[in-house]
């Protein structure tokens, strides 16, 4: 973590893009589970093509896919308040290492929630999901809340 503190001395502000991107690679591995079970990948209306191949699809396959779809959805809806968090904190002065800290565990927290959303098959994992959120949604409320606390 030193190294790469070092290397982008702005590491919440680095952050963002890498939570973006966190967000948004359960919509690229969706298509890639429908290429492989289906061939194709129809652009036109790639909204609703999950719903429209659930015939066509092996059922593992188009379950993953929808949950893919999911996570997806559901990186998009944190994003807005991870990015609000950071930028608070950052604006009135919360301690850099503060900052990292929640950024960091905001960032693990959502890789952990993507893997277990897309593979969950059972409650446990889907308890495990529950928990990565949480911890995600923590992040944010601290960062939040240790903007509130500081005097700028």
């Amino acid at each position: 973590m030193d190294a790469i503190a070092a290397a982008y001395p702005n590491l919440p502000i680095f952050s963002i893009p890498v939570a973006a991107g966190i967000a948004y690679a359960p919509h690229f591995f969706r298509a890639f589970i429908v290429l492989k079970a289906v061939g194709r990948w129809n652009n036109v209306n790639p909204r609703g093509q999950v719903d429209r191949l659930q015939q066509k699809m092996p059922k593992e396959a188009w379950l993953m896919a929808k949950r893919a779809e999911s996570a997806h959805s559901n990186g998009l809806e944190t994003l807005a308040l991870y990015i609000g968090a950071v930028l608070a904190a950052l604006h009135t002065g919360v301690d850099k290492s503060i900052v990292n800290h929640y950024a960091g565990l905001f960032i693990g927290a959502r890789v952990l929630f993507n893997v277990l959303y897309i593979l969950n098959t059972n409650d446990l994992l889907a308890l495990g999901r529950t928990g990565a959120w949480s911890v995600s949604i923590y992040s944010c409320v601290r960062l939040l809340l240790a903007a509130a606390a500081t005097k700028y």
